[in-house]
Order: structure tokens, then sequence, then C-alpha cells
């Protein structure tokens, strides 16, 4: 037992000696620690540096082993702490000196022996012989599993994509579209359908040695395909396809996708359909709900991720959860929201956060401000922007504008803001985008924003709602006082907006120390706006907008002299006050539609040398006589070289919509009554400097622009659109007689020309004259469609023939009412057919960029242009109406036979043309795959044939292409792109697809609008072989068409649903119709929502039916008229839904049984 008890010491002794060694180390050899430290920090640097070369050298199709990531995790981890240590040491080297303790220096030195341990065990680990493996090729499995519901928006960009997918010259296709619109969930949908069709071998994410497409998702900047290993030469293009999605639209551009394709929001209908699906509702549910449940739907504004996550957050919930939810979505509270929204927020915040630009930030925060789905004018945003100072300091009001519109672009293209569908300079935040901004300005600690559109401001300050914002919003539309004493010291934005008179001059502004911008603007009519004195005190403010008030005395103004925006759009004042002069930093004065009483002093505005930008008119419209207008003087007071840009309406009250707009150049002129005689050209300069120029009623003997009206001006080398009405005395737009060699022509021609009741112009241009600038041509004594009877001009023809071949930058030409007028180009020059000959033997093309082509009321034009007009590649739209003369659109003919080929033709219109025999003279025959729309209406001697040659011709290119003949197509499927087909007055038409005898099989695929009035001889609209390929028809009207006895020829059983898209059908005055269709034989339309049937005399049943039981789920509105035969709409018709809530009227259908109602 002692023996044991000896051993046992002794090895405690011989541990305790060891551990007393090795810790005296740590006291006193910390130098070589430090060293050795030091060394093996260095060799794993360098092991380190191995692996991650060789990590990046490896090829893009091998994947990185997940232990040699996790290793140089660990190793980048180690080094850090190593590093960390090192610094420590640094800190406390008089540690090492003996000036600390002796427990704290033992420390130190134990931690440096430990971490050069991990060091030395994690190099040794390092050494790798492998470091990755061949990548699994990802296929479709990994594509959405589920089925995607297909709305309008999502089917239009499937079939573009899937369209772009089959064209062997596309290989790069970009999607966009907002967050959360459903871009992955799309291209996943359309990679499965790609594969299922045998597009693609594969869908990869990965280049392999197959045909495949390789989708990449929400791409936010350009990407090098190369680098990912998706092979980009040529000789790829055919094998590999890439489509990727994005918020921003500026990726597509950058990255040079040949098809870019937008994914647009839902409808309503459509919104409410999938907002149903989330919620668990239906027409079952409780009818307070449904009403409550379509106001909360229709706030969500048809983004997909919003009905997704809202209806998901309401779910199941009791009606008070619902009505909350609809207050917090109309009165812009996204903190009060479910959960569940946040989602959608978080989605669109990122956008956000990849602007990265503070400017772009402040621009998406300011666009917050104003209520939901309001047409945004993007020159407010500019005006505000330049007061708020986004963009800093900046040389001039038109350098600011550009930043500031590059920002509202860059929000565009990241699909926060969207275009207007009204107004082309107007924006519009999305509700559910809206809220973001909100909810991000809520967190800001700077930016935080308020808006209210119920409460006023007094009702704001007294509940200290806008103590801390940055911004205050309120729209309350009733507010008429405000007496509140506003303290907001951090307030830089102010906005309101009322109805009603406003008095506030027992509020006070004096408080507000930092505002920068105020708009109070009036939505009634120049209602009273009352002002308080403080106004005056606000010596910080650069933007001041008044819009739409009347104001009395602005004298105000002249104390606020920071002021460089002063914006009174649509005011009543007294006069702008002399002392406008004394704001030396104004650089901007809006002056339009304003009613000035007194004086505009144009004297005292023309000496504010640093004013930059000037927009003054009159009111649109006059109210009484007590205001002045703008008068010509301006022309002699406001000659400041400084001034950039300039909107000026001088004269009387001016023509509805043919003054100056929004859309306007930067410098536009508008003159009514102007005596020329009486302004030298030392007081021109306005006119000198101006892109755009309107000139109402010019006097002065002026018999033409060139050389008369230049010569008085001094120059018009800036001139880009010059429009003329009403200009009595000219007679030729240049005059070349008495030009003389002082002028160049061809810089006299604008790009833009209008010209409206000129009556006396004969010769627009001369014969020699080169027109390779004019873009848009228009003549006009009325406006289009409109029924007064006036004369444009009196020209008899409009271009010589070496006129026309100048042409090439011609996209618009519009002509009406011009009664003389007999050819658009002439015939008639000394070497014209040479010149024809040798233009077509060089394939040269005339008007090859033509785009637009109207001829409106034009009684002696016998064709539109000439054959030899080849190469119309361009040409969307031809709107013919009115020309009683006309027999050909393409006319007369030359020794050669020339085929008028119309690719990229849209629309074509032929209204009431009492003589049109054909679209070509000739023989050829036109062709325009691409036709859209094709109206045909009162056009009497344009014969059976024509009409189906015209059909014909909007699918026979893609057979020619192939090298078929005419003959060849006999037997042959043919597609046709057209939309909406209109045929009226065609009393001998007996069938308008194709003969009965013929074997051609046309597809209808796009066909979704169609009426056929007055075709007395037609017997049925469709054959059952056309009845298969009407997917998208949504209206179908037939009127006055007394022969037709069926509108489906049924001689062959059809058992899929026809119409399955069908909404509106309406048949009238069809006396020989026994009944509409056969839905037992057809199948019931779906979709019927509108059903009108009226003045048919031998028709019995709407619908026949031999089943026992049929009803219409969408059936909204049902009119029956006139119909003396009538007994039932159909056998075993039901209402699916109460009467009450469907429009019903039935009069005159003596035999008619009664309606089942539903159950």
């Amino acid at each position: 037992m002692a023996e044991i008890v000896i051993s046992i010491a002794a090895k405690i002794s011989e541990y305790v000696v060891d551990l007393a060694i090795r810790q005296g180390q740590y006291l006193f050899r910390v130098g070589r620690f430090i060293k050795n430290l030091e060394k093996e920090k260095q060799k794993l640097l360098s092991t380190l540096d191995g692996v991650q070369e060789r990590v990046e050298a490896t090829d893009k199709t091998e994947q990185v082993k997940e232990s040699v990531l996790n290793w140089i995790n660990e190793a980048e981890k180690l080094v850090k702490e190593v590093e960390n240590l090192e610094t420590e040491i640094e800190t406390n080297g008089s540690c090492f000196k003996g000036q600390c303790s002796i427990g704290k220096r033992y420390n130190l030195c134990k931690k440096i022996q430990q971490k050069i341990e991990s060091l030395i065990n994690l190099n040794k680990n390092g050494q790798f012989e492998t470091i990755s493996f061949p990548a699994p090729i990802p296929g479709s499995e990994y594509l959405y599993p589920g089925n995607i519901v297909y709305f309008k928006s999502t089917q239009n960009a499937s079939d573009q994509i899937l369209e772009a997918l089959r064209d062997d010259s596309i290989n790069l296709i970009g999607l966009y579209g907002m967050g959360g619109s459903g871009k992955t969930i799309l291209v996943k949908a359309v990679g499965n359908k790609a594969k299922a069709m045998n597009l693609f071998d594969r869908v990869v994410l990965a280049t392999v040695k197959e045909r495949i497409l390789v989708i990449l998702d929400d791409v936010w900047a350009k990407l090098k395909l190369e680098d990912i290993g998706i092979p980009c030469d040529v000789g790829n293009q055919s094998s590999c396809k890439v489509l990727l999605t994005t918020r921003l639209r500026g990726v597509c551009t950058l990255m040079n996708c040949q098809r870019e394709v937008p994914l647009d929001l839902l409808s309503e209908e459509e919104a409410w359909m999938f907002f149903e699906e989330h919620a668990g509702i239906g027409d079952y549910s409780p009818s307070e709900l449904l009403k409550v449940a379509s106001n909360v739907a229709l706030e969500c504004k048809g983004l997909p991720i919003a009905i997704e996550a809202v209806g998901s957050s309401l779910k199941r919930k009791p009606i008070e959860a619902w009505k909350a939810a609809l207050y917090s979505l109309k009165h812009s509270k996204p903190m009060d929201v479910e959960d569940g929204v946040r989602d959608a927020f978080s989605c669109i915040e990122l956008s956000y956060n990849h602007l990265r630009s503070k400017r772009d930030e402040l621009m998406f925060l300011m666009c917050s401000l104003f209520p939901e789905d309001h047409e945004i004018f993007v020159e407010d945003l500019i005006r505000c922007g330049v007061g708020l100072g986004i963009c800093g300091k900046v040389e001039s009001i038109d350098m600011a504008r550009n930043q500031l519109r590059a920002s509202i672009n860059k929000l565009l293209d990241s699909c926060l803001l969207m275009h207007s569908d009204k107004n082309t300079d107007h924006v519009k935040m999305h509700d559910m985008v809206r809220d973001t901004a909100l909810w991000i300005a809520s967190r800001s600690a700077n930016e935080k924003i308020l808006v209210n559109l119920d409460k006023d401001l007094n009702t704001l300050v007294e509940n200290g709602d806008i103590n801390d914002s940055f911004a205050v919003s309120s729209w309350n539309k009733k507010t008429n006082r405000i007496a509140a004493q506003v303290t907001a010291p951090k307030l830089e934005f102010l906005l309101l907006s009322t109805r009603m008179s406003l008095d506030m001059t027992s509020s006070s502004f004096e408080c507000l120390k930092e505002i920068k911008v105020m708009a109070i603007i009036s939505e009634g009519y120049r209602t009273l706006l009352s002002l308080p004195d403080s106004t005056q005190s606000l010596t910080n403010l650069q933007t001041l907008c008044l819009r739409g008030w009347d104001l009395g005395d602005i004298s105000f103004i002249q104390n606020l002299r920071k002021l460089e925006v002063l914006d009174l759009r649509a005011c009543r004042f007294k006069q702008v006050p002399k002392e406008i002069e004394k704001l030396s930093k104004l650089k901007l004065l809006d002056l339009s539609g304003c009613e000035v009483l007194e004086s505009y002093n144009s004297e005292a505005i023309g000496n504010c040398e640093q004013l930059e930008e000037f927009y003054v008119s009159g009111p649109s419209f006059q109210r009484d006589d007590k205001f002045i207008f703008p008068c010509q003087t301006f022309l002699d007071d406001v000659t400041s070289p400084n001034l950039q840009r300039y909107v000026l309406e001088l004269g009387p009250l001016q023509t509805y919509g043919h003054g100056i707009n929004e859309n306007s150049s930067v410098r536009a002129l508008s003159l009514k009554e102007f005596d020329i005689s009486k302004f030298g050209a030392s007081k021109m300069n306005l006119l000198q400097r101006a892109e755009d120029i309107y000139l109402n009623r010019l006097r002065g003997r002026c018999k033409n622009i060139a050389p008369e009206l230049v010569q008085a001006a001094g120059s018009m080398n800036d001139l880009t659109k010059l429009r003329l009405r009403a200009c009595s005395e000219i007679e030729c737009i240049i005059d070349t007689a008495s030009a003389g060699s002082y002028f160049q022509l061809d810089a006299l021609i604008p790009e833009e020309l209008y010209i409206r009741k000129c009556e006396q112009l004969h010769n627009i241009f001369p014969e020699n004259c080169e027109l390779r600038c004019l873009r848009v041509l228009k003549i006009d004594g009325r406006g289009l469609y409109q029924p007064t009877v006036a004369i444009s001009c009196a020209a008899v023809v409009l271009f010589s023939m070496s006129a026309a071949k100048s042409l090439e930058q011609l996209e618009e030409l519009s002509i009406a009412d011009c009664k003389d007028l007999r050819c658009v180009i002439s015939d008639e020059d000394d070497n014209g057919s040479e010149d024809i000959s040798q233009a077509l033997s060089n394939s040269q093309s005339m008007l090859p960029n033509l785009k637009k082509l109207y001829i409106h009321y034009c009684p002696k034009l016998e064709f539109v242009l000439p054959r030899f007009c080849v190469g119309l590649e361009k040409l969307q739209e031809i709107d013919i109406f009115k020309a009683s003369e006309l027999k050909c659109v393409f006319g007369f003919e030359y020794q050669h036979e020339i085929q008028t080929k119309l690719p990229n033709l849209e629309s074509l219109k032929l209204q009431n043309l009492a003589n049109l025999v054909r679209i070509c003279s000739g023989n050829s025959q036109p062709l325009w795959p691409s036709l859209r729309e094709l109206r045909c209406v009162n056009c009497p001697k344009l014969n059976t044939s024509c009409i189906n040659v015209m059909i014909r011709s909007t699918m026979k290119q893609q057979h020619l292409n192939k090298g078929d003949s005419l003959e060849e197509d006999q037997g042959k499927k043919l597609a046709s792109r057209l939309e909406q087909v209109e045929f009226r007055g065609f009393s001998e038409l007996r069938f308008i697809w194709c003969d009965p005898t013929n074997r051609e099989i046309l597809s209808l695929q796009y066909l979704q609008c169609l009426k056929v009035d007055g075709c007395a001889k037609l017997k049925s609209i469709f054959s059952a072989a056309i009845l298969r390929s009407l997917p998208e028809l949504t209206s179908l009207v037939i009127q006055g068409c007394n022969e037709l006895e069926e509108i489906i020829s049924e001689n062959e059983e059809l058992k899929s649903v026809c119409f399955p898209k069908l909404r509106n059908l309406t048949v009238k005055n069809c006396n020989k119709l026994k009944s509409i269709l056969s839905v037992s034989m057809l199948g019931m339309p779906p979709q019927l929502s509108y059903l009108h049937i009226s003045d048919a005399a031998k028709l019995v049943q709407v619908f026949r039916n031999s089943s026992e039981k049929i009803v219409f789920p969408n059936l909204r509105e049902m009119k029956l008229n006139k119909l003396p035969c009538l007994v039932e709409i159909c056998k075993g018709f039901e209402l699916l839904q109460p009467m009450k809530a469907m429009k019903i009227i039935i009069d005159q259908c003596p035999n008619i049984t009664s309606i089942s109602k539903a159950t």
C-alpha cells in the first residue's frame, strides 16, 4: 500500500514540475511566443491563399466541397482572432516589461500559446487533395410544381415569352415588373411549358451540351453570362436561350435583351378572383363580409403579393378585423395592418434598398405625399425637389430638372412608380408601394412623413402629430379655416389641398424656420385664399406653389428673398408686384392660366435677369371681362439671355386645345393676332429662339413663313414645331421665288408642321424642297371626325415627286378637310417615270419611317399613295374616312408589277368610302401579317372577293416566307393575328372568313371582338372548323343580317366548350334566325355576362338545349325586345343568382314563359 502511495506521489510531482516549467515559460519566454504566433499565422495565410486560388480556378460546372468552404471560413475567422490578439499585445506592451501583475501577464501568454496550437492544427487540415466534384445539372424538377392561375396580364406575358423562345434569332429575353407581381412563378411555369412542348431538352441553371433554357431569377444588375458558364457567342444562339426576371427594366437594356416583356398588374375582376382564393371567401359568404372584402381587394390595386398577403392575413377573421384592415389600408396606416401584410411591404422595400442614391430615395418618399391613385405631374415633383435642395448646388434649374428626371426614371425602371394611362408627363404610385413608402418614412429619424386625408391642419397641430415631421401633407377637401399656431421645427415641406375657400389669417407660420417648400392647392375654381401676415416671415422658403386661388394682393412675395420657384398657376390676383425684381434668387416664375386684374408689370419681370424659366398665359376660358391678357409687350420687355425655358401665350383668348400645353417644347411661343409689321428684329429675341411657334390669325400682310416672317424675326434657326391656325393671308410656307440665296431651305422646314383653317394656303412645299427633317404633318379644318364643315387649305397636291423622295423621317401624315386635294404625291414631275424606275431597280423605299396615315374628308382624292411606295415596313395604322372619290388606297400603275407589303400594319380602318373598289390597283394583293384591327364600314363597291383577300392577307405571309405558293395554301391551317373585326354595309357579302368550298382552315386564336352589321345576304358567321379556334372571343355583335339563319354552321358535332371567354352577345334585326346556338352540341359560354336580343321575328329559343338544366353563372344583364315568337330562353334554363342581382328587361315578347329563379 505504501508503494502505491509513493508511486502516485512521484507522478504528481513529475506533472507539477512539468506544469511549473511550462508556466515559467509563459512568464520568461514571452518574445519567443509572439514570434511563433506571427510565424504560424503566416503559414496559415499562405495555405489559405492557395486554397482560395484553387477554388476561384474551379470550372463553373464544378461544385466546391462543403468541407473546403467550411475550412476557409474557419481559417478566416481564426486569422481575424489572431490579429485581434496581436492588437491586444501591442496595447499591453508594457505588461511584458514587468509593469503589470504576474497573473495578467500569465493569462495573456497562455492565450498566445493556445492560438499557436490552433494555427498549427488548422494548417494541417488545409492540405486538400481535391476541393470539388462535378456539379449536378438542375433540371425542371427545380421549377414550380403547382398550377399557375393565368390572368390576362400573365397570359399576355407568357405568350410573348413563348413566342420569343420559338424565335431562333432571339437568345436573351427579359421579364420585368414590380416586386411581388409574380415574375418568378411565371417564368417557372413557362420553363415547365417550354420543356413539355419540347422546345428544349432541359431547363437548367448551367451550361450543358444540349438545347437548353436558362432561367435567371431576380437579377438586380448587369451580369456577364460568360462568368456563370452561359455561352453567348452567335453559334449558340439556337441551342441556348436565357430568360431573366428583374424589377429593373434598365437591367434588360444593360444586358441587351432582344425581347423585353412587361408583367402588368391584375384587372379588378382578376384581382377579386385571386383574393377570393387566398381569403377563403365566395358567393356563400355573408353579404356584409363580401361587401367589405370587395373594398379590401380594391385597395390591393392588382398587386399579387399584396392580394395574397392581405387575403391570407384576414382568412377566417371576424368582420371587425376586416373592417379594421380596410380602414387602415384606406387611411395609410400600414403599421396597424396584420403582420402578414408586412411581407408585401418588405418585398417592396427591397426595391427601395437597391436605389442606393439619397436623391432617388427622397424622390420616392416625396411621391408618397400625394393621395392614392393621384396623377402626379412630373414638373410638380421637379419644382418641389428644387426647393428641397435634393440635387444640392447645381448651376441651373434645368440641370436640376435633368437629375430629378433621372431619379423619376430610376423609380419607373424599378417599378416603384408607374406611367399614367391618361397623361404622358404624369406618374402614379401603386397604393401598396405608397403605403410601403410611408412605412419606411415612419421608421426614419430624419424623413418622417405625415399624410392625412381626413384631419385638417388644425387637428394635426393640436394633436402634436406634426412636431417631428420632415414633411406634412393634408388633403381634407372640406377644410375652410386654419387658425393653428403651426410649430414644427423640423418641417421642410408642407402640402395642403382643399375644395373650399380657405381662411388662414388667424394662423401663424412664424415657427416654421426650416420650411423650404410650401404648396397650397385648390381643387375648386379660384376659391378665396387668405394667407396670414406671417407668410412673409418664411425667409427660408425656396419653392412656393399657390394654385387655383383667388389671392387678391400678392405683394407679400417681395419679402421671400430666398425664393427660387414661384408657381401661381390658375390664380387670380391684382397685379404682379413691381418689387418682384428684388427677388434676386428667383429662377422660375409660372403665371400660366392666371387672371390678372390690373397689370403683369412685364418690365419688372424683364428686370429679373437671373430668371431662367418663365411661363405665362391667360385663363383657359373667359369667365368675365375684368381681367387682362398677357400682351405682346412681353416680346419687348423679357429679353434676358439667361432665359433657358419659356412658354408664352400672348394675345386674346386662345382656342381650346391648340395653344401651348404641358408637354410642349423647351421654348414655346403662342401669338394670337400678331402683326409682324409692328415689330422690328431687335425686339424679337423670344421669337428668334423659340422651338415651338403657334400663330393664330397672323396679320401684317404676311403671305409666307419664309422669307417674310423669318426676316421680320431676324432668324428662326431653332424652330422644330410650327402650328398655323386661321392665318388667312398665308399662301405658302416657303416662297422659293422670293427667298433668294439668303435662305437655306432645308433648315427652314420644322420637324412638326400643323395647319388648320388656312384657306388660302395652296402651295405648302415647293417642288425642289428637301424635307429630310419633317417628322409629323397634320392638316385639318376642324379635327378628325368632327361634323362641322371647314376647309383646312387650298392645296391640290401636297408633295412633288422629288420632295416626297426626301421624306426619310416622316412618321405621321394626317390630312383632313382638303376639298381640292387630288393626290398626296404628284406623278407629274418631268422625270417622274425615270425616277420611279430607278428607285425600284435600286430597291429604294419611299416613306421608310411612316407609321400613321390618316385621310379624312378629302372628296376629290382618288388614291392615297402611289403603288411604288414600296418598303412601308414601319406603317402601323391606316385610317381613311369619307373620301367619296377614292377608288383604291394604293394607286396609279407603272410598267412594274409591285406587291404592297406592310409587315407591321396593325390597324386598317376604311369607312364611308362610296367608290372604293380595292386596296391596290392592278392584280397584286397586299400583305399585312401583323394586322390586329380591321374595320370596313359602308364601302359598298368593295366586293366579296376583296374582303376575302383582306382576311387572307393577315396570314398568308407565314407561308410565302417558306416558299409556298397560293395554290399550296389549300388544305392548310392558316393563322391570323386579328383581334378586332368590323364589317358594316356589305349587302352582297355571303361569307366572311373563306368560301365554304375552300379547303383552307383559318385559325382566329387572337380574335376578341367581332361586329357584323348590314350584311343582308350573310347566311352564317362561323363554320364549325373555325369555331374551334376562337379561345379569346369576348364580344360578338350581329345586326341587320336579314338572311342570317345560324351563327354557327353546325354541320359537324363539337364536343369542346364554344366561346370560352365570350362576355357580350348582341343580336338585332336578324329576322330568319330561329335560335342563337345549340348549347347541347356546342357547349355553354361560361363567361357570358351581357345578352341582348331584339327584332328577330322568327326567334323561338335563344339557346337550343336537350339537357334537363342549364345555368349561366356570370350572367349580369339580359335584354329581350320585340321577339314575337320567343317561347323560352332555353330548356332547363335557370338563373344561378337571384333576379334582384341581375338586370332583366323583357319587352314585347308575348309568348315567353316565366324565368325560373335561382334557388
